[in-house]
């Protein structure tokens, strides 16, 4: 049961310079008068206040009494899904739950919940609040403190917030009149410029800034874009505006709402094509391809980590099938690109033990995998070699992190199941399994190194032209990863197992360790949005070293790359994810451990953070 308790009195004696002289609320003499008040003159044509949606309704609805007639209760349960209380059970709601309040469509929380009102059942005038959501969410956004030192903000922040409408399904009839066409327009408008300018860039990285060779003006990416929008598919334009809108509403720009319902339409089978040909187009791949962006922009909870359940592994079910069905009927992949980045996706989700890797296993295995950049041929023949080894290079290292990752989740999966059956027997095994898969990266490596680069270093591409580069510090920094992720992340325990020349192995592993970081750090300065896909390995670094600097500085990099801004709030989650390793790691040497006895991909469980992708 809700009481009031009235401490006017205590206050005015605490702080003398209030006063409640005036005041319409506090004031009974205020109160008595009709004429003190600011009674709106329009006609209350409103339900009940206890069944609106959204708290501009409450406001017009208040508007039209007393002050004081209408109140919105918020509990300290109002205040966990802000980014200080961050926490997996919002995402898991998101996913999982059932009824109203337990919808998938919110990046943090579900969106009926997140606003969802319960009247207090002794005043039909005070409603119950769920949630109470930040307007302003760019302090979420920019790089920040700790979460524990964002507590300590906590008081300052709070002043900024506000209560915001919650979002409404298609079928939820508002009890507003809905914004007219031209609103609804201008905002779409605002969403595909947004699009354009700043998501396209985070979206294609290997091709943003490289000049399209019909059109000297413009990179090939806004060429691939102009080529889409201009499709005429309505469902691949309300993927556009979904992800643009869930976008700007981290800064407040757009509303959340929004983007919750172009992904609904985007979604719906009543505007898609069903003709074979309009199944498999460009229009219907980029959607599937955006939509998936949009789902692993969105947090995972705890429990997100069956594939089955989780949307953003349902649409690469659908890219494979659209893939496969694209091969068959037209025997060569026009958006090839678009598969490679899907790939990716799908391999760091498999790296942070979510999934196995199936779209890329799927269209390896038949042996359909495109050319991985538009544009191969072009240039002087020379040029054209250069750049198909590099390309060869990334690709066959994609394959190989598909390999670490499917050999981690066999292992991984393996001790769970048999938790206290860890036999030494079964150490071997796994160990076994390590060294092949550390064989193979080895030999690929060595065999695949461009001659022309000359000896190995993170220099040798210094020279290189811009795509090229690009492309060749993305396989180094890559690799460096790889070999590091083989020696410390397969299977629980890795780390402490002996090994022979295990001091050289240490030293070496720190070595690579400290290039990713000054890979990592040269982007800082030559432009870091298009390399956001390093956001993996400095993250892996910073877990892996033991050296304080370069874990400070991998930090740094990753508030950098946060600063930067992605498509979602990824990188936000794995700076997160980086904080709590490093505070496993402080309480374990605390006590005369190693840091080798902290498990990231177990902390990243207990805690509640999970990540399906760290650059978007």
């Amino acid at each position: 049961m809700l009481e009031f308790s009235d401490a006017t009195t205590s206050t005015q004696n605490k702080y003398r310079n209030i006063t409640t002289t005036g005041n319409t609320v506090w004031d009974p003499r205020m109160r008595e008068s009709p004429m003190s008040s600011p009674v709106s003159s329009q006609p209350d044509n409103l339900p009940a206040f206890a069944s609106l949606t959204n708290d501009e309704d409450r406001e017009r609805k208040a508007g039209a009494q007393l002050p004081g007639t209408y109140g919105v209760v918020v509990t300290p349960q109002s205040f966990f899904d802000l980014p200080e209380y961050a926490s997996a059970s919002a995402a898991a709601s998101r996913r999982g739950g059932s009824g109203q309040c337990r919808t998938r469509e919110s990046p943090i929380k579900s969106p009926d919940s997140s606003l969802n009102c319960s009247p207090i059942e002794l005043d039909p005038n005070f409603v119950l609040l769920d949630r109470f959501e930040d307007a302003s969410s760019t302090a979420y956004q920019g790089a920040g403190p700790s979460p524990s030192e964002q507590r300590q903000m906590f008081p300052p922040v709070l002043s900024q917030l506000s209560i915001s409408s919650p979002p409404r399904s298609r079928g939820t009839l508002s009890s507003a009149p809905a914004a007219s066409p031209a609103q609804s327009g201008g905002a779409d408008e605002r969403s595909i410029v947004h699009f354009r300018r700043y998501i396209a860039r985070r979206l294609l990285p290997y091709v943003a800034n490289i000049q399209d060779a019909n059109s000297s003006a413009r990179p090939i990416e806004s060429g691939m874009v102009e080529s889409l929008l201009q499709s005429g598919f309505p469902p691949l334009r309300h993927a556009i505006c979904a992800i643009s809108a869930l976008n700007l509403s981290y800064s407040g720009q757009q509303s959340l709402e929004d983007a919750l319902q172009h992904y609904h339409l985007a979604l719906s089978t009543a505007d898609t094509p069903a003709t074979p040909d309009d199944l498999i187009s460009d229009g219907n791949l980029f959607r599937h391809f955006l939509l998936l962006v949009y789902d692993v922009c969105v947090p995972m909870g705890a429990d997100d980590t069956d594939d089955a359940f989780s949307m953003w592994a349902q649409h690469l079910t659908q890219l494979r099938q659209i893939a496969v069905q694209r091969h068959q009927r037209l025997h060569h992949e026009p958006l090839g690109y678009i598969i490679w980045i899907t790939c990716a996706i799908d391999i760091d989700a498999g790296l942070f033990g979510n999934g196995n890797c199936d779209f890329y296993w799927a269209l390896m295995q038949r042996n359909i995998l495109p050319a991985m950049l538009p544009g191969l041929d072009v240039g002087s023949p020379q040029e054209q070699q250069a750049l198909g080894a590099l390309v060869r290079l990334q690709q066959g290292l994609l394959h190989h992190l598909a390999v670490l990752a499917r050999t981690a989740n066999a292992c991984r999966r393996e001790a769970f199941e048999h938790q206290t059956a860890r036999t030494p027997a079964v150490y071997a095994r796994w160990q076994a399994s390590v060294s092949q898969v550390q064989s193979e990266l080895h030999a690929f490596w060595q065999q695949n190194w461009p001659s022309f680069l000359g000896f190995e270093s993170p220099e040798a591409g210094q020279n290189l032209p811009a795509r090229e580069r690009f492309v060749f510090e993305s396989a180094l920094i890559g690799y460096q990863a790889a070999v590091i992720y083989s020696r410390t992340s397969i299977f629980p325990g890795q780390r402490m197992m002996p090994t022979a020349n295990q001091a050289d192995m240490h030293a070496d592993t720190e070595r690579r360790c400290a290039a990713i970081i000054a890979l990592a750090s040269s982007h800082l300065e030559t432009g870091i949005t298009e390399r956001r896909h390093c956001s993996f390995m400095v993250f892996l670094a910073g877990v892996v070293s033991a050296s304080p600097d370069l874990k400070i500085q991998a930090m740094n990099i990753m508030t950098a790359l946060q600063r930067d801004g992605g498509i979602g709030q990824n990188t936000y989650r794995v700076r997160q994810l980086l904080s709590a390793v490093y505070d496993e790691q402080r309480a374990v040497t605390s006590k005369g451990g190693g840091i080798e006895q902290v498990d990231w991909l177990a902390v990243a469980r207990d805690k509640g953070l999970n990540v399906v992708n760290c650059w978007f």
